[in-house]
Order: C-alpha cells, then sequence, then structure tokens
C-alpha cells in the first residue's frame, strides 16, 4: 500500500574539446539584458590544491555576475602547466562530489568561474592580456597515424606533453595561437600527448611574440614512440577488489582506439619483484590472456573496447603485481594501462594484497588520544631552541611553542584519567617546522621536542599503562632540506638520489600540493622503496616500538607501494595498526581498503556539524551518514572518526561555543561505528581564540593552540563527560565499535538507534535540549530488562526527561515503537483533544511545528505552502542542487526555495497551468488527496471509493485510491466534498495514518 519507506590520465589526443591557451583576444562578454537574477547563495569562494589557493579560507571569494548569472573570481596567478584540483564552497557547504581538475596552460592570472545551475561546470579562464602572439603551424608526415592530434609543450606549461593540443585544420596539418608579452621568446616542442610520444630531436625549437603575430611552420616526420591507441584504462578494476586467499581475480580494462586493437595481456608476478613484457611475451613473471568482451562505436568515431582475463587464485600474504598492455596483432608495438607507456617500464604496476583481510582487533576498539606534539605542554624548556617567546600569539602560533614529547610523558596520569587506551601523537622528525610534516631526516628527532631516546621512554611509559601509541608518519615527501634531495637538486642526473624524486624538463620537480618546500617523492623507485620497506618502516615500528602508522597524505602513493608496505609491516607484526589520511569522498578512500587497516573518517565531522551546529539538521543525516559507510566499507576496514583535528577547526568553535551541543555531538560519535578520536583540548573545552575565516594564511594556527593546563581554564564537566563516554565504550567496546547499526527512529530532534552484536544489544536515544519534553521510546513487545549503560541501574522504560541523552543495555528480547513525548504544549490543543496521539507522533519526528504564540491552531485552513514543508519534513527530502526557480511565483530568494524545488522534483506538487505554485491559498481536500497519493505512491485497490461529488473532478481518481486504501473517508457516504478546505489537524490525521 505505501510504496515510499519514510524514515588517469587520459591523453591529450583526446582532449579535442578542451582548449587551454589564453587568447590574444579576451572572450567577447554576454551583452544580452541582463536578467537581474537574484543569486541562489549569499557567499561563494573557490579552495584547492595549489598555491596561492588552499583547502580552507574565505580568501578567494567569488563576485556574482548579474548579467551572466555566474560566480567570477578575482584574477589568480599560476605558473603554466601545473594541474589545479579545485572545489566551491557555497554558504560554507562544500560542493557536491570530487574535486574539479583544471591544468594551466601557462603562467598567468585565471580567472573561476562557478555555474550554480550546473556546479560541476569546469570554465577557469584567463585574465591576463598580452600584446604579442604566435601562431604555430605543424605539417605531420604520413608516418604519423591520422587520428592522433599534436600537442605543444613549452617554456611557458613546464614542457607539460599532456596539454595544448593544437587544432586540425586539414588532415596532417594542425595549428595554435599561443598569447604572450611582444619581444619575449619561448621554447618549446611537439609530442603527441605524452612525454613519451615526442617528436625526435635533439634540440627544442624557439620562437619569439610580436605585436602583429609571429606564424611559425614546422614539419615532423619522426616521434620517439606512436600511440597504440588513445586511452588504456584499468585504473584496478579487478573483482574482487578485496582478494581471499584461494580467489580467483577477474581484472576488466577499457581501451578506446581509432586504429584496431586485437590483443592484451597482463603480465603478473607473486614473489613483490617487478612484472615485465610486452605482446603476450614475458620477461617477467606469468602472462594472462585478456580476450576482447564487447566493441562499441563512439559518436566521433573512436571505438571502445572491453578486454578482461582471469588472474588465478594465490595462498595468503601473496603480492600479486601486474601490468597490462594491448597492442594489434597486424601492427608494431603495443600501449600499457593506464599511464599509456609503450614499455613495460613505464607502464603503471598495478597491485593487490592476497590475504583473509583482517584489522587488529585492538584498533577496532581503540579510543585514540590525538596530540600535536609541539602545543600539549612544554616538558622541557631548555630545548626551546627555536621558541621566541616574545613573539604576540598570532605570530607565535606560526612558529615552534615549546612541546616536546616530555610534556607527553609528564602527562600521561592525565591522559589514563581520561580513558583513551591509545594515542596518536605528530610527527617528531628533524625538519624546519613545528608540525613535523617537513622531515629532512626519517632517523632523527627534532631537537625542539627531545632525542630519540626521549622518544624511546615515552613509547615504553606508554606500553607499560597497557596502551597504545600511533606515530604519524610521512611516506609522501621530504623537505627540500633532505640531504637526499639537496643532492639530487645540485648533481642532477649524477646524484643517486635523482630518480628518488621527480624533476621535468625545465628543471622544476614534483610536489606536495605545489609546495617547493615538499619534494614528493618517488616511491615507485626500486630504490626509494627498497629504503622506505627495509630501513625506515623497521626503524619506527622495531627498534621504537610504535604500535602503527597514522599515514599522512596516503593517496599520494601508488597502490603498489602500500601493497609492499602492509605485507612489510604485517611481516613485523600483523597486529600493527594502518590507518589513512585519504582527505577524499567515499569512492577513493575505499579504495584502500586490502592495503590499510583503516581510514581516516571525513564525513562524520561535516554530519555532526549539520545535526548539532546553528543549522540544526534532521537528525536522519546520521542514519544516512552510517548507511552510507556500511555501502562503501568493507566489514575490516575501520573508520576513525573525529570532530576536529589540526587540519579542521576546533569543534566548539563550530558549535557556537555550545558544550551541549558537543557533548550531543560526542555522545553521538561514540555510540556510532568506528574507533573514536579525542583531539587535545577538546575533552576540556578548548575552542579557538580567533575565527580564522578572515586570515589569508596560517589559518590552523588557531587550530593548534596550546593546550589548556590550568584547572581554573579547563571545562572540569566537559571533561567528566568525556571520561564517561570512554568508560562506557570500554565497557561495551566489541558492541560499539563493530557492532550491526539498526535506526530505531529518526525525526527533526529525535534519535533512537540499535548497536547489537551476537552477545549484547544496546539502544542510543538522543534529542535536542529544546525539545523539553519528555521523550519516550515505547518497548511495543518483548521482556527484556533495560539498564542504563551510563548507571548500571535497572530501568522501566526508555526515556529522555531532564538528560539529552542516553544508552541502554537491552537484556532479552525487545522491540520499540516510535518515540512519543509525554505531552503537547500547545495552549490550544492537548491530550483531551481530538487527534492529540496522531499529533504527538508527528511532533515528536519534527514534522509538525507550533506557532510562535505556543498554539497549534487546528481548526484553521493549513496552505498550500505549510502542507509542502510537513511532507518535506516527513519524507526527509532535500534539494539536489538546483537553483532556478521551481514555480513562476516562486523566486530564488524565497526562504522556502529548496523545500518547494525537491516538492517539485519528487513529483508531489506540481504547480497549476501557469506554472504557479499558489503558496498562500489554502489546500482543498481534493488537493489534499492528490499530493499525499503522490507523495506516498499509492496504488489503486479494488475497494477504491467513488463519490457522487467526485464524479468528472480533476482529482477523481487520487481521492479514490485515498479512500480505498482507507486513509480517508467522506463526508458522508455520497459527498467527499473536494472544494472543501482541509484543517491543520484534518492534515495531521492523514499523514500520521501514512
Amino acid at each position: 500500500m505505501n510504496g515510499r519507506k519514510l524514515g588517469s590520465l587520459v591523453m591529450a589526443v583526446v582532449l579535442l574539446v578542451s582548449t587551454f591557451l589564453v587568447a590574444v583576444t579576451p572572450v567577447a562578454a554576454n551583452t544580452g539584458t541582463p536578467s537581474f537574477a537574484q543569486p541562489s547563495f549569499e557567499e561563494v569562494v573557490v579552495r584547492g590544491s595549489e598555491a596561492p589557493l588552499r583547502w580552507d579560507g574565505e580568501d578567494h571569494p567569488l563576485t556574482y555576475d548579474e548579467i551572466n548569472e555566474v560566480w567570477v573570481s578575482a584574477p589568480i596567478t599560476f605558473q603554466g602547466g601545473v594541474t589545479i584540483e579545485y572545489k566551491f564552497v557555497r554558504d560554507g557547504n562544500w560542493m557536491d562530489g570530487d574535486n574539479l581538475t583544471f591544468t594551466t596552460p601557462q603562467s598567468g592570472d585565471y580567472e573561476f568561474v562557478f555555474h550554480p545551475t550546473n556546479e560541476r561546470q569546469v570554465e577557469v579562464r584567463p585574465a591576463t592580456e598580452y600584446d604579442g602572439s604566435i601562431t604555430l603551424q605543424l605539417e605531420l608526415s604520413d608516418a604519423t597515424p591520422n587520428w592522433v592530434v599534436p600537442t605543444v609543450a613549452s617554456s611557458l606549461n613546464r614542457f607539460n606533453y599532456d596539454i595544448s593540443p593544437m587544432e586540425r585544420i586539414e588532415d596532417g596539418l594542425f595549428e595554435l595561437t599561443i598569447a604572450g608579452p611582444a619581444g619575449e621568446e619561448i621554447e618549446y616542442r611537439y609530442g603527441l600527448g605524452s612525454s613519451r610520444f615526442q617528436e625526435l630531436s635533439e634540440e627544442r625549437r624557439s620562437a619569439v611574440f610580436s605585436e602583429e603575430g609571429t606564424v611559425v611552420t614546422d614539419q615532423v616526420d619522426a616521434w620517439t614512440g606512436l600511440p597504440v591507441a588513445s586511452n588504456v584504462v584499468h585504473n584496478y578494476q579487478h573483482e574482487p577488489y578485496v582478494v581471499s586467499p584461494g580467489e580467483e581475480v577477474e581484472i576488466t580494462v577499457t581501451v578506446d582506439h581509432f586504429g584496431p586493437i586485437t590483443n592484451g595481456a597482463a603480465y603478473v608476478t607473486v614473489d613483490g619483484t617487478r612484472p615485465d613484457g610486452a605482446r603476450g611475451a614475458v620477461q617477467n613473471g606469468n602472462a594472462v590472456e585478456l580476450t576482447i568482451t564487447e566493441t562499441e562505436e563512439q559518436e566521433n568515431g573512436e571505438w571502445q573496447s572491453t578486454l578482461q582475463g582471469t588472474v588465478p587464485a594465490q595462498t595468503e600474504n601473496t603480492r600479486v603485481k601486474y601490468v597490462i598492455d594491448v597492442w594489434d596483432a597486424d601492427g608494431e608495438g603495443s600501449q600499457f594501462a593506464d599511464t599509456n607507456a609503450l614499455n613495460s617500464t613505464d607502464a603503471t604496476e598495478f597491485a593487490y594484497y592476497v590475504e583473509n583481510y583482517t584489522s587488529p582487533d585492538w584498533a577496532k576498539e581503540a579510543s585514540i588520544y590525538h596530540i600535536f606534539v609541539d602545543r600539549f605542554k612544554d616538558g622541557d624548556e631548555s630545548i626551546n631552541f627555536d621558541v621566541d617567546s616574545d613573539l604576540p600569539l598570532e605570530e607565535a602560533l606560526k612558529d615552534w611553542m615549546g612541546g616536546d614529547l616530555q610534556g607527553i610523558i609528564d602527562e600521561l596520569d592525565y591522559i589514563e584519567e581520561l580513558g583513551v587506551n591509545t594515542l596518536w601523537i605528530s610527527p617528531v622528525f628533524d625538519g624546519p617546522y613545528s608540525h613535523g610534516y617537513h622531515p629532512a631526516d626519517f632517523f632523527e628527532v627534532d631537537r625542539n621536542f627531545g632525542d630519540i631516546d626521549v622518544l624511546r621512554n615515552l613509547v615504553d611509559e606508554v606500553h607499560e599503562r597497557d596502551m597504545k601509541i600511533i606515530y604519524d608518519f610521512v611516506p609522501n615527501h621530504t623537505s627540500n632540506q633532505h640531504p637526499f634531495f639537496q643532492d639530487a637538486l645540485e648533481n642532477g642526473e649524477e646524484s643517486p638520489y635523482y630518480d628518488w624524486y621527480t624533476f621535468y624538463e625545465d628543471g622544476s620537480y614534483e610536489t606536495f600540493y605545489g609546495i617547493g618546500e615538499l619534494p614528493q617523492l618517488n616511491n615507485d623507485n626500486e630504490e626509494t622503496r627498497a629504503y622506505m620497506m627495509d630501513e625506515v618502516i623497521p626503524f619506527w615500528l622495531e627498534d621504537i616500538g610504535f604500535d602503527g602508522f597514522r599515514l599522512d597524505y596516503a593517496k599520494g602513493p601508488s597502490q603498489s607501494f602500500w601493497v609492499d608496505f602492509r605485507h612489510t609491516v604485517k611481516e613485523i607484526d600483523e597486529d600493527l595498526y594502518l590507518f589513512g589520511e585519504i582527505w577524499d569522498n567515499r569512492d577513493v578512500i575505499s579504495e584502500y581498503q586490502g592495503k590499510l587497516d583503516g581510514a581516516l573518517d571525513f564525513s562524520i565531522r561535516g554530519t555532526m556539524i549539520d545535526a548539532f551546529g546553528p543549522n540544526e539538521r534532521s537528525f536522519e543525516g546520521i542514519t544516512r551518514y552510517v548507511e552510507e559507510n556500511e555501502a562503501s566499507y568493507h566489514p575490516e576496514y575501520i573508520m576513525n572518526t573525529f570532530l576536529d583535528s589540526h587540519d579542521e577547526s576546533r569543534i566548539l568553535f563550530e558549535l557556537n561555543e555550545d558544550t551541549d551541543a558537543l557533548k550531543l555531538a560526542s555522545f553521538t560519535q561514540f555510540a556510532l561505528p568506528g574507533a573514536p578520536i579525542i583531539y587535545y583540548g577538546t575533552e576540556v573545552g578548548m575552542s579557538q581564540s580567533e575565527d580564522h575565516r578572515p586570515f589569508t594564511e596560517w589559518q590552523d594556527r588557531w587550530y593548534r593552540e596550546m593546550m589548556v593546563w590550568d584547572e581554573a581554564d579547563q571545562n572540569r564537566d566537559l571533561f567528566t563527560h568525556y571520561q564517561s563516554l570512554l568508560d562506557v565504550r570500554a565497557d561495551y567496546a566489541s558492541v560499539l565499535s563493530t557492532g550491526d547499526y539498526e535506526e530505531l527512529y529518526a525525526g527533526q530532534d529525535i534519535l533512537a538507534f540499535e548497536r547489537s552484536n551476537e552477545e549484547e544489544t544496546l539502544v542510543a536515544f538522543l534529542k535536542r535540549p529544546s525539545v523539553g519534553e519528555t521523550v519516550t521510546l515505547p518497548m511495543v513487545s518483548g521482556d527484556a530488562t533495560i539498564r542504563d549503560a551510563f548507571t548500571g541501574q535497572v530501568v522501566s522504560e526508555i526515556s529522555l526527561a531532564d538528560k539529552a541523552f542516553g544508552l541502554y543495555v537491552i537484556d532479552g528480547e525487545a522491540s520499540f515503537g516510535d518515540a512519543q513525548t509525554e505531552q503537547i504544549t500547545f495552549t490550544d490543543f492537548g491530550p483531551d483533544s481530538m487527534y492529540y496521539d496522531d499529533v504527538r507522533s508527528l511532533l515528536a519526528a519534527g514534522v509538525i511545528k507550533g506557532f510562535e504564540d505556543g498554539s497549534f491552531k487546528p481548526t484553521n485552513t493549513i496552505t498550500r505552502l505549510h502542507a509542502g514543508l510537513l511532507l518535506e519534513r516527513m519524507l526527509g527530502l532535500e534539494n539536489e542542487g538546483d537553483t532556478s526557480a521551481p514555480f513562476t511565483d516562486i523566486s530564488t530568494s524565497h526562504p522556502y526555495v529548496n523545500s518547494l524545488h525537491a516538492l517539485k522534483a519528487e513529483g508531489i506538487f506540481l504547480g497549476d497551468d501557469q506554472g504557479r505554485f499558489l503558496p498562500s491559498n489554502g489546500l482543498t481536500r481534493g488537493e489534499a488527496a492528490a499530493i499525499l497519493v503522490r507523495a506516498f505512491e499509492l496504488e489503486a485497490t479494488e475497494e477504491s471509493g467513488s463519490f457522487a461529488d467526485t464524479v468528472g473532478h480533476q482529482f477523481e481518481e487520487e481521492i479514490a485510491i485515498l479512500v480505498g486504501n482507507g486513509m480517508a473517508q467522506g463526508r458522508t457516504n455520497e459527498v467527499f466534498d473536494p472544494q472543501a478546505p482541509i484543517t491543520r489537524v484534518e492534515l495531521a490525521l492523514l499523514l500520521s495514518r501514512m
């Protein structure tokens, strides 16, 4: 009856649609009549990966362009050839989906454009005007396949061969115009979409910009290699993804090609060595044949073929590595996935680990205390070598503040009293900055933190207290002060460390997010990887004795690196714990299951701020968060949950300093699946001395202030609250960490959920403080005994009166009904009123709200707008990003525009023949029947009702369905009265029946 349940590198040869070079003449603006439509958002900012963009802050706001109805940033300066990941933040909320990407064709200024009606549209336009230009005209010989499109690598784009495609003028002839300052010379070379396919020439070409426009005619007769296909993609498409011993693995490859592709192969090793082979001939490992299973022609005349093959089953703890190539049996050469290389040496090495995948049990049940070492406690003032005590706080927070390893040792009693069982400390590598993420030596402790002996002492002291300690490890990059990098920088290709990093033709090098101080390690280089596996990892885990790693920027190194990393660590001790910082969406985070034991959960913080912050969004979002996690992650892949961190603003700041809201958020965090993390100081009410948002640099300094040690300045009530959470978490560690989650009740202001395993069942129950009434979760069947998990006392029922949350142990069989408030405080509607119970259930669910004067006005006609809002709350509808006007009489600035969008998108409210919503009109009984049938997807029954006054009526069918389903009845057997207005209490009755 009720149908709705409530409560890779892609080669530039295929980038024909993209033009990245700066135009000589600026693109003409839209000169049409301005609409002067009101913007959908009050503020839009752009954040990104490459300086001067950052992933925090408001320092790059966009301005609304009323004529074109888009948001545009001020010009931002970038180097050429840099790939920027970026996202827009609208009114403080991140846009949905993956990061957008754009590669700058040359150094200069660029404007970022945000399209409210198509948020994922990539438009980054040049903002620099030049007085000169160069037009390159290139003629290709017949030896070059006619389907390829050449690209121009130049001194303007760091000799990036992947971008700047030329325009085809005719077969074999291409052209590209580049803008620049008149009189300036550029050097350039031609490629075929990749540095692997360069023109065969030892010397670079050159040309000079001129005001009249320099025209250069070139010819290329030979290349270092020719592509076999437009693009070959595997991208770890293998099934199963997490592989157990004895399981065969099917791998899938997708090939875009103009010419014929007939064969494919994977070259597989199982001994940890790099596989090698080409065109089916094996040099190292074994070949797995890939056969074409499907070929489809694309709109551009290109073909897309799918190839598949099966890798044989392997035994426990096997590292399976493979490279893949495809070829034409009648042609020459082959092309490898995903780099599109022409040889296996330059190919992507794919890998997976075969094991009965499990994570350490202690890590599943961990409650983690996160310490930022330099800001925790100064335990040894004699080593404050780089601390400047005369600096004002605003400047001091950019530098060393004096926290050290001895300070942690001194406060282990405090940490133990709090009740956590695991410490996570930030890096203490020797390096130039207090945060430790710029390692200049992987085996030395920075003198400002102490030394190796103090570190060993800390680890030993933690272990003596039967606690674990995790080190924040940095595998992706080094400081530019590291001697290996300095050697490579000074000696170039003569340095033994040159291939430990990635240097480009113009002398630049690969970095962590464009930060020159952080050159990125080439962990796919054999010597670099061996250094990490054979020397660095054993030092920290065996010699020092850490119990695992938190892995900084885990999505930097390759998957193959992580397979070797896991194998190395688990060979030392399978009980060591590995969890990664993978700051991305769930799809990307899930790619590391089977390699890592867990990851930081970047979804929970936003969920908690939405639910408990100033916006007070429905608690239904909490269940959605859990369900999305469960659908994304392997049961053994531990989510490490956090509310704040050294990289994100203090949670109390985001909750407007509301400690009651923090208590609710932290209770929910500890009651949900995963391993909860407490960021130092949050347990005593630490917030921020300043709002970080106005600062254009070093915003994170305000997340990293010195720990408060004076008890007079600590919130001891909050400390006691966290102690209680940790005590209960320890008592019920198994069920709370990995037990099943089931929503029992979710509304705007009330939430109940069950956590259970084979041994235990707990029920978490919470309400907002604004819900003043006693709220009860009635047990409708069963004879279970209910105990308060915090006090151990047996209680007669699950209810919340003076407190906002509770956790209850259920001993025995029980099932629960909807949450109920004890009484309704409406001045004109109480327990003696007709339909009181129906209204009460909707009130508890957050569907119905009264008026400011405390009344309900049950007999008032309900307007179309208010009826729509009730349905939106009841169904949990959300606008999916549509920013246009949903109806002709509803502007984009209407306070409920998003609600009306959601109702229209679901087909619940359709508007009249003029497209109007008519929000102030009273809802009729006939209209109510129509929207309820649509909203709840009701279907006709054999007993559908019929009335004399509904024959021929606009909503005759919907009225019959509603009555036939027993949801409504007529005034009499003959009269339904479809044009009569429906009252607020009548609609509440109908909704409660749904």
